[in-house]
């Protein structure tokens, strides 16, 4: 039997996070039942806080590098999306 190592096993929990988030957000904006909306959401906002605690774990062991944008990226986004 294969043995996977920890960042092979920490990638697939990230993105089944990933997944179930964008699945219960569907089901969020397609519910038409408050009562659904209601019970749905907060299950959405845990999934969505395990995924950031998995990539955290992940930045923080250099297994998942970022590359963060620069002011002028920063600025041509605004000005594009201002006018929205």
């Amino acid at each position: 039997m294969k043995q996977f190592n920890d960042q092979q096993i920490i990638t697939d929990v990230l993105a089944g996070q990933k997944e179930l988030a964008k699945l219960y957000m569907n089901a969020i904006i397609e519910s038409s039942c408050p009562k659904m909306r209601s019970v749905i959401m907060p299950i959405h906002n845990e999934v969505a806080e395990n995924q950031f605690k998995c990539f955290q774990y992940m930045q923080a062991r250099n297994l998942y590098p970022v590359d963060y944008a620069q002011p002028q990226q920063l600025t041509e986004a605004i000005n594009k999306f201002a006018s929205l």
